[in-house]
């Protein structure tokens, strides 16, 4: 954020440029970068008998383990990178495992 007030000088136009400008640059030095991904969940029945197909799926940061549930069905939810989520759909068939995608 610049706040500016005036002090009795006027620096005209190509004043105020520099100004900000400057801002700008010394705002974006000091920044933090931080990395974003945009993840797809899945949720995925998983038959106890296949409990530990299901947590070798785990493949973070690309694939995170986010819930599970146990009862009659059990039911894993994963967040997975949308740039893998192709793979991984593609993984849950070759195991067949029953699966809802969420992209949204």
């Amino acid at each position: 954020m610049v706040v500016r007030w005036f002090g009795g000088v006027k620096l005209g136009t190509g004043g105020l440029a520099r100004a900000y400008r400057e801002t700008a640059k010394e705002t974006l030095r000091l920044a933090k970068t931080v990395d974003r991904f945009d993840y797809v969940q899945f949720r995925v029945v998983v038959p106890f008998e296949m409990l530990s197909h299901a947590y070798r799926l785990v493949d973070a940061p690309h694939v995170v383990l986010v819930g599970e549930t146990f009862a009659e069905q059990n039911e894993f939810t994963f967040n997975v990178r949308s740039s893998r989520a192709d793979d991984f759909a593609r993984q849950l068939v070759d195991r067949r495992l029953e699966f809802m995608k969420d992209e949204g």
